[in-house]
């Protein structure tokens, strides 16, 4: 063989490995869960409890430092119960640490008149 060849097979090996280690990098960021996940679980479970309706569409709004060591997730689901349709927003609070829930809260609006309904605590 000559060095050219052995030049080029070697260029061509460590091609493949890097295409190879960059695709296992990629596919094990893909199938890591957002921070929120668990949060929006918790906000879907709640909500479908308390309104036994369909859950048509799901959007996280942002995560909130407050006071005292707490958290909040803000997540604004659309739900649909019979012909009625509404959007509803969920707000989780818990403590950082130990993820302990400690509030959570609803309000909803109807999408129908765009206005918002009454607030409803948990």
């Amino acid at each position: 063989m000559s060095w050219r060849w052995i030049a080029v097979m070697k260029v061509v090996w460590m091609t493949m490995a890097l295409a190879v280690l960059v695709f296992n990098t990629a596919v094990v960021q893909a199938g890591a869960e957002p921070s929120y996940a668990k949060w929006g679980r918790l906000a879907m479970k709640e909500t479908a409890q308390r309104y036994h309706a369909d859950i048509t569409d799901y959007k996280h709004v942002g995560r909130k430092v407050e006071d005292g060591g707490l958290m909040s997730e803000t997540f604004r689901l659309q739900l649909r119960k019979g012909a009625k349709e509404f959007e509803v927003t969920v707000r989780i609070w818990f403590e950082q640490q130990s993820e302990r829930v400690v509030r959570i809260h609803f309000s909803e609006d109807d999408k129908m008149n765009g206005l918002p309904a009454a607030m409803i605590l948990m």
